[in-house]
């Protein structure tokens, strides 16, 4: 009996959450330990501990840098919600400014967007959200077309993004083509997103260009139950309209929304809407086992106006490109995407904590898209498995974090071609059944060495196969194949220095990878290229943040440079065929700059911030066609690229921001003989938000903004097409025209309970 009274007693586990004060965010790295028995554990990314006493009550000493020590009487095993203070007299670089994107006690190139920076407009569009972040150049030619470049990365993909990963929570974004498409993501559900800068050899795999992760906002903490609707006018027939409920307690929080947008735009041909609906949340079944679900569907018709050569974007920019007006070319498609992730706490062995993640999720989408040279009908199902494994050891002396896990992914993607009778769908010219499978087996350490000193390692493994298989038989070829390209291991590694002089220094040296996409794999008769190998690189990086004059300006530094070795550029051969090569190398040095002020005690009231990125990216051997482009600039990335801004609120509602972008010329084609003009675009918003008190526990929100894009009514080029080809003797089509000066407005009002 009393060999079992001490094995109960040793099974004492207290649970708990460690936050910033001043701001609610999480603490990582945070120690809690016993002064008495010297037993101690550490926080984890999301804030959270556990850690195994023998006996209660006990007495807890809670550290973290730049934070007041905290002593605990714990008397019983509730969950610990310990709030930290501020201490100006230390170390102020480790906490975080509410509005500020800098993580500054995380080594790694990373900047994340909150939800202030997500609401300076009207959340119609992405562009000018990631615009605003260091790094980041994202092209604009319709709420269909875009692409998005981080550090230059990705800048040769003609009309989508790719060499970029991201995710909505656990769900991957990202085909197995390789190709992203998160604009189609709306951003009324969204808390936060997180920019990963450069090769991201981690849990979330090893892009080249990095990582765009959106977070839902799930949080038993801060959100009241809430009935919402949130209606927006704009020029150009633009309409958005936003219906959420919100229901959660100590056990679960969910969130559904409708969202529908519509908009007949500034050019021809350029009609788009898109309605959705979103469903996420949480149950806590106990406090060692929770699930989130997240089901998002998507359903969207969208005109395509295309690209146009110079002479029209000069003269006719609202015209259709080519002859994609003349036949009302278009696409349509449903998108679901769905996940389930189950989080699980072990009991300890010996002085280890364990917990697992598992996440299923799966995406569907079918759709047709009308073109000039043909049309085709494609869907798609994927499939994908990751499980996270996470240990931490409990003693504080040491503050271990290590997570280990995998990823499948599998997709197949159908697709049938017809011929385009002016926009009539014709004879079957073509239909392909594509198998696409990837792994990733990964590790990730986290440690904090000492109280100044933090290390961020990370391993990803890939293993990568396409498999292709020709349906159609009329045409008497059949172009089967499949292609499996080698494991890739990718490290990554990082330190961080906390200096007590209130800023830190971050050391990063991380491999990434970006394999071809299918169809780059063939050649211009369809056979499968097995010479084809993946774009990879290294990326070299070290920089600064910190928090000065009592945490009142903020700002981060970093200098980096990548060699990306195997470039991958798509080749035109007709006009409407691609085809990947690997043509050479390029070197990618570049500086980033982020700075913000905030104007008064509260960083709310008011914030001043400049961003600022110095890209000095050249092809280092780059051959062509017979043409050597070595010494060249790099095409689609502006060498200089700026945004001022500043966010301003009153006591009783009243707030505003009003936000400059400046953007360089930058090079159209290899041969650096075509560049755009150097563009700048100031964006205006006010808004007044009013809370009314109905009850002791029930409160009505009303809400009313204005706003104003492009002020200065500047013409410019939102998108570019990069090394656009000419056929038929036409001039080549570069250019979608940017939007001129544009209004919006519109009401919101809710209801908490």
């Amino acid at each position: 009996m009393c060999f079992l009274a001490t094995g109960l007693q040793a099974q004492i586990e207290l649970n708990g959450r460690i936050t910033d004060g001043e701001n609610g965010e999480p603490l990582l790295g945070a120690t809690i330990f016993s002064p008495e028995t010297q037993e101690g554990t550490i926080t984890d990314f999301e804030g959270n501990f556990k850690l195994e006493i023998k006996n209660l009550p006990i007495q807890l000493s809670v550290k973290y840098v730049g934070f007041m020590d905290t002593l605990l009487n714990v008397v019983d095993d509730s969950f610990l919600d310990i709030v930290m203070t501020v201490n100006f007299d230390l170390i102020i670089c480790t906490v975080n400014v509410k509005s500020s994107p800098i993580l500054v006690n995380l080594p790694a190139p990373i900047m994340r967007l909150r939800k202030i920076e997500i609401q300076r407009e009207d959340q119609t569009r992405l562009d000018p959200i990631l615009n605003r972040t260091p790094g980041v150049y994202m092209h604009s030619g319709a709420l269909n077309t875009n692409r998005i470049t981080l550090r230059g990365i990705g800048s040769r993909t003609p009309f989508g993004t790719n060499k970029i990963r991201a995710y909505l929570n656990e769900i991957p974004l990202t085909s197995g083509a390789g190709e992203t498409n998160i604009e189609d993501i709306d951003l009324s559900f969204i808390k936060e997103i997180d920019v990963w800068k450069g090769p991201t050899a981690s849990i979330y795999g090893a892009g080249l260009g990095g990582m765009i992760h959106l977070k839902t906002e799930n949080n038993f903490k801060d959100s009241w139950n809430h009935i919402k609707n949130e209606f927006t006018l704009g020029s150009f027939g633009s309409i958005r309209n936003v219906t959420s409920l919100r229901l959660n307690n100590d056990k679960y929080d969910f969130y559904l929304s409708l969202n529908d947008t519509r908009q007949d735009s500034y050019r021809q041909n350029n009609r788009y809407e898109r309605q959705g609906i979103n469903l996420f949340g949480t149950y806590q079944f106990s406090d060692r086992y929770s699930v989130d679900v997240l089901i998002n569907y998507i359903d969207l018709f969208a005109e395509i106006p295309s690209s146009i050569n110079m002479d029209v974007f000069q003269n006719e920019p609202r015209r259709a490109g080519g002859s994609w007006g003349l036949i009302n070319g278009r696409e349509n498609y449903k998108r679901t995407l769905a996940g389930l992730s189950n989080h699980f706490r072990f009991d300890p062995i010996g002085n280890y904590n364990f917990s697992n993640t598992l996440s299923l999720s799966f995406a569907q989408r079918s759709g047709e898209e009308i073109r000039p040279f043909n049309i085709v009908e494609d869907k798609s199902n994927a499939l994908t498995i990751r499980n996270i494994l996470k240990l931490t050891k409990k003693d504080y002396k040491i503050f271990p974090d290590f997570s280990l896990g995998f990823e499948l992914f599998s997709e197949q993607y159908d697709s049938e071609f017809f011929e385009s009778l002016d926009g009539i769908k014709g004879g079957r010219l073509n239909e392909n059944e594509e198998n696409r499978f990837y792994a990733n087996v990964f590790a990730q350490s986290y440690l904090q060495l000492s109280e100044q000193i933090s290390l961020l390692a990370g391993l990803n493994l890939n293993s990568t196969n396409y498999r292709l298989e020709d349906l159609f038989s009329a045409d008497g070829v059949v172009d089967s194949g499949e292609h499996n390209f080698n494991w890739i291991l990718s490290p990554r590694i990082a330190l961080n220095y906390a200096h007590n002089s209130r800023w830190s220094l971050f050391a990063n040296v991380s491999h990434g990878f970006s394999p071809p996409s299918l169809e780059e794999t063939l050649t211009p008769d369809g056979a499968i290229n097995s010479d084809i190998q993946p774009e990879t690189g290294w990326n070299f990086e070290m920089g600064s943040r910190g928090k000065l004059w009592r945490s009142k300006l903020v700002y981060e530094l970093s200098l980096y440079q990548t060699a990306v070795s195997n470039l991958l550029i798509q080749q035109r051969v007709s006009e409407d065929q691609f085809i990947g090569i690997n043509a050479g190398e390029t070197r990618h040095r570049g500086l980033e700059a982020f700075l913000q002020y905030t104007l008064f005690n509260e960083p709310e009231r008011g914030a001043f911030f400049i961003s600022y990125t110095l890209a000095d990216y050249e092809f280092i051997d780059f051959e062509n066609q017979g043409e050597v482009f070595s010494g060249n600039k790099l095409t689609g990335t502006p060498p200089h690229h700026l945004n001022i801004g500043i966010d301003l609120a009153s006591d009783f509602g009243l707030y505003g921001n009003i936000t400059f972008q400046y953007v360089d010329a930058f090079p159209i084609r290899d041969d650096n003989t075509l560049f755009t003009d150097p563009y700048q675009v100031v964006n205006l918003k006010i808004a007044y938000d009013h809370e009314l008190k109905i009850s002791q526990s029930s409160w009505f929100d009303l809400g009313i903004y204005f706003g104003i894009r492009n002020v200065l009514d500047e013409k410019y080029s939102s998108m570019i097409l990069i090394n656009a080809a000419s056929f038929g003797g036409s001039l080549p089509r570069y250019f979608y025209p940017g939007l001129p000066r544009n209004f919006y407005g519109g009401v919101k009002a809710a209801y908490r309970f």
